[in-house]
C-alpha cells in the first residue's frame, strides 16, 4: 500500500520490533493502574500537583470552536484525564498572563495590531516554541478570564510576565463587550457573536519602576498593586502569586498557602 499509493517503501514488522521493543521494557516497569495509585496516595494523604496543557479557550467543549484542542484542559480534565473524583480535586489555582495571547485563527476582541503589541511581544518574548511563529498580542480580555474562572472553579489566580507591563503609562483590561448596541458583561455562548464583539475596556496607570527584583506586594508601585486589587475585585478570585520575571526567585507570593 505505502509503494502503490504513496511511492514509499513499506515496513517490516520485524525491524519495528528490533527497534521499539528494547524501548518498551525500560518502560514497563513504570506502567500501571494510575487510578489505583492517584487514588492510594490521596488516601495516604499525598500532596499531588496536575499541571493542565493549553487553555481554557482551547477547551473542545467550553473553548471557541472550532478553534479549539481535541480534548479538555479545564480543570475538570483532571477527573477525565486522571480518574480522580471531583470532590477531591482540592485546590484549584489558575494562570494567567498580565495581557492576552492566542495562538493560530480565532476570535480575538482584545488584539493588538500596533506598537503596543508589538513591544509586548518582544519583551514576552512571544513566539512559538517550536516553529518560532509570533503569538498574537492583546490586552488583557477580562471577560474570556472571568469565564475562565467560572468554569474551573479557580480559588486562586497566579499571573506571570507582569514585569513586561513595565513602562506602559496606561494598562488597559477588557471588562465587557461591545456587540452592535448591546454591552454584554458575560462570554458569549456563540462564536459568530463573539466574532463581532468589540471591547469595553477599563483604563489604568502603568508605572516606569523595574519590578523585576522585587519579592514583596508592598514593595511593589502603587499602580502595579492597584492592577492586581482591580483585578481581584472584578473577578472575584484572590490573586496569590506574581511573577516578575523568568526565575523562580522572581514570584511574589501573596498567599500563605503557596510558600
Amino acid at each position: 500500500m505505502f509503494t502503490r499509493f504513496y511511492g514509499e517503501q513499506g515496513f517490516s514488522l520485524e525491524d519495528l520490533e528490533k527497534e521499539y521493543l528494547p524501548a518498551a521494557r525500560k518502560l514497563l516497569p513504570y506502567i500501571t493502574d494510575t487510578t489505583l495509585l492517584l487514588a492510594e496516595e490521596i488516601e495516604r494523604g499525598s500532596r499531588i500537583l496536575f499541571e493542565g496543557a493549553q487553555g481554557t479557550m482551547l477547551d473542545i467543549d467550553f473553548g471557541t470552536y472550532p478553534y479549539v484542542t481535541s480534548s479538555n484542559p479545564i480543570s475538570g480534565g483532571v477527573c477525565i484525564g486522571a480518574g480522580v473524583a471531583p470532590y477531591q480535586a482540592g485546590t484549584i489555582l489558575g494562570i494567567t498572563k498580565a495581557y492576552t495571547t492566542r495562538v493560530g485563527e480565532g476570535p480575538f476582541p482584545t488584539e493588538l495590531k500596533d506598537q503596543i503589541g508589538d513591544m509586548l511581544r518582544e519583551r514576552g518574548r512571544e513566539y512559538g516554541t517550536t516553529t518560532g511563529r509570533p503569538r498574537r498580542i492583546g490586552w488583557l480580555d477580562g471577560v474570556a478570564l472571568r469565564h475562565a474562572c467560572r468554569i474551573n472553579g479557580f480559588h486562586y489566580l497566579a499571573i506571570t510576565l507582569f514585569d513586561v507591563l513595565t513602562g506602559l503609562k496606561t494598562i488597559k483590561i477588557a471588562t465587557a463587550y461591545r456587540y452592535g448596541d448591546r454591552i454584554l458583561e458575560h462570554f458569549p455562548a456563540s462564536l459568530h457573536i463573539l466574532e463581532k464583539c468589540n471591547p469595553v475596556y477599563m483604563e489604568l496607570d502603568g508605572w516606569e519602576e523595574d519590578i523585576s527584583e522585587v519579592k514583596e506586594l508592598h514593595a511593589l508601585p502603587l499602580q502595579a498593586r492597584n492592577y492586581i486589587k482591580t483585578l481581584e475585585e472584578f473577578l472575584k478570585v484572590k490573586v496569590a502569586l506574581v511573577s516578575v520575571g523568568p526565575r523562580r526567585d522572581q514570584t511574589i507570593v501573596l498567599t500563605k498557602n503557596f510558600q
